[in-house]
């Protein structure tokens, strides 16, 4: 039988054993592996899904799983026209005629949907090899579209086969503008600073050969935010900083000072430091970004009871406490699948308590689709939910080796490879504790937790542990101080939350949940105080206490028809995220 690997998206053959104790060697890490014969493979029989538990890879059964994305092709005219007054304008940010007929840039008619409208637009099409991919529309007052249902690759994507060394930018109009100063080495997003890096995920091996990058993002929150995100991607010590310094990108440097101090912005790149000595150069944009902009709160996930006490910001370490059956890990969940649905945040799991994992994967499940996973009630589509589950969640479980080390090791490479930005381990006591005889327990533990938050604050990556309180009194609600081990679970928090319910009368848990937050690191991010909550006993979600049994959402988040809430109001609409001046159409 065929088999395709999560990883790689490589179809491999199989001939899996019903005997779900065999194990079989990985055709994904095993080669890599040191130890003699590795057998990281584990076939369920009852999903027909193998999972690696070394490599992380899940195998599908390719006939009844695979769903190959399938992309809009368009035509591609060999269109070299181009208006005077788009000539004129492009003068004006001094790019030639001769650049523009190279890219194959022209003009046409097109509608455009922030104007419901047929518009004159400038248009720069997007090619690998010698197919065209995609095309960008462009036209007044900042509006443009891509080709719906045409693949996001990178613009002027050939230059990832051509050179060693890359230039990546936000926008045409700045690859534009190196390369007329003669840097054909260079790439830009397809989508602005704001937009999702499918683009990236589905190219990533071949930023593996390229041996130093340049990076060419906008002097503002949103390159910033993009550039801190290639370097997370790419790795820092491959990427090199560029300082626009009182410009905000390249065309307007290009623009003030001329290509010879564009030219010289290269060689006077800074390297992204990566340890030790750091140089004040490379945090200007940061600096001169929170001088103009201010210090910026956290981001909401749209629950009003939670929001007015805790924002979410990445680089930051979130413990969480309560007494067993609290609810800890349902609200983990939760809390995950509302960055996820609303800010495209994909996630990593070490999470042994629920294992076998198809029973976390039904948690998960249940939060998207808004019903309970069973047949005979759920009417979402499966494999819908299925696919974006698997393309937004990860997990980490080598049971040869659960020291916080290797668990490290596995989510730097999901940073690489998948991008993700949350890591939960849950919980802590699961871990393999090696503890050394000169060591007292504070002190293992103080240096544990410094190794999550550096990995926190490195990776750009929202870290949360779960770790249970010690034996509690009856109705008591725990602190991250009566965590069993060390006051350091307090202390080095930056986020400090404990999940409590009371018992009813029958002695069983009361549906009635508080979210006690009892530490936030930085004023910005939030207040102390108690979110009153119900749990949505239909699919694991958390509802205000104000909001009665009929006012749950049992909606399914991913069905945009069905569910008319925009969930996704952390993230701006397509047009607004290229901010460049206005085309004088």
């Amino acid at each position: 039988m065929k088999y395709q690997s999560s990883i790689t998206k490589l179809v491999f053959d199989f001939d899996f054993d019903l005997d779900t104790k065999k194990r079989y060697s990985c055709p994904e890490c095993s080669s890599h592996s040191k130890r003699k014969n590795p057998k990281d493979i584990q076939y369920y029989p009852s999903t027909k899904i193998a999972y690696c538990h070394k490599c992380q890879s899940t195998f599908f059964e390719y006939k009844q799983f695979e769903r190959k994305q399938e992309y809009l092709i368009p035509e591609w005219k060999n269109i070299t026209d181009l208006s005077d007054k788009a000539v004129k304008w492009f003068t004006g940010r001094m790019i030639s005629q001769s650049t523009l007929i190279k890219m194959k840039v022209y003009t046409t008619n097109e509608f455009m949907p922030q104007f419901n409208k047929i518009m004159h637009v400038i248009c720069f099409p997007f090619f690998v090899g010698e197919k065209c991919l995609n095309i960008k529309f462009r036209g007044a007052q900042k509006s443009f579209k891509l080709v719906s249902g045409a693949e996001l690759v990178w613009y002027n994507f050939n230059a990832l086969k051509n050179f060693k060394e890359i230039i990546i930018c936000e926008g045409e109009i700045d690859a534009l503008t190196w390369i007329e100063n003669g840097f054909e080495n260079v790439i830009s997003v397809p989508n602005g600073a704001s937009g999702k890096l499918e683009f990236l995920d589905n190219s990533i091996d071949l930023f593996e050969d390229i041996e130093k990058f340049y990076l060419s993002t906008d002097n503002d929150t949103a390159g910033i935010k993009l550039r801190d995100e290639l370097i997370r991607r790419l790795g820092a010590e491959k990427c090199h900083l560029l300082n626009f310094k009182q410009y905000k990108d390249a065309n307007d440097y290009f623009v003030g000072y001329g290509g010879i101090e564009l030219k010289n912005l290269i060689k006077e790149a800074i390297p992204v430091p990566i340890k030790g000595i750091i140089n004040i150069d490379s945090l200007y944009s940061e600096i001169f970004d929170l001088y103009e902009n201010g210090i910026k709160n956290g981001l909401e996930i749209n629950n009003p009871e939670i929001d007015k006490y805790m924002t979410i910001e990445l680089g930051r370490l979130m413990i969480v406490g309560g007494i067993p059956g609290s609810g800890k890990s349902e609200f983990i969940d939760y809390l995950v699948s509302r960055l996820n649905l609303i800010y495209g945040w994909k996630s990593a799991f070490f999470t042994p308590e629920n294992y076998p994992l198809k029973y976390h994967y039904r948690k998960i499940h249940e939060k998207f689709s808004g019903r309970s996973f069973d047949k005979k009630t759920d009417t979402t589509d499966f494999l819908s939910i299925f696919e974006y589950i698997k393309d937004n969640y990860f997990y980490i479980l080598d049971e040869d080796d659960m020291t916080v080390e290797t668990i490290m090791k596995s989510a730097k490479m999901l940073v690489k490879q998948k991008g993700i930005k949350i890591l939960v381990l849950d919980p802590y006591n699961k871990l393999e504790h090696q503890y050394k005889s000169n060591v007292s327990e504070t002190q293992y533990i103080s240096k544990f937790l410094d190794t999550l938050s550096n990995f926190a604050k490195f990776n750009n990556v929202l870290v949360i542990l779960v770790a249970h309180p010690r034996k509690m009194q009856i109705g008591a609600v725990p602190t991250l101080y009566d965590i069993s081990g060390s006051a350091n679970f307090y202390n080095k928090a930056d986020y400090g939350i404990t999940i409590h319910r009371d018992k009813n009368d029958n002695g069983s848990m009361s549906n009635a949940v508080d979210l006690h937050v009892q530490k936030i690191k930085f004023k910005h991010l939030g207040v102390q105080g108690v979110a009153e909550l119900n749990y949505n006993y239909n699919n694991g979600r958390f509802e205000s206490r104000n909001h009665g049994i009929n006012c749950w959402d049992n909606s399914n988040w991913l069905d945009l028809n069905q569910n008319k809430t925009d969930f996704k109001t952390g993230i701006e609409p397509d047009y607004l995220f290229e901010q460049i001046d206005e085309i004088p159409f």
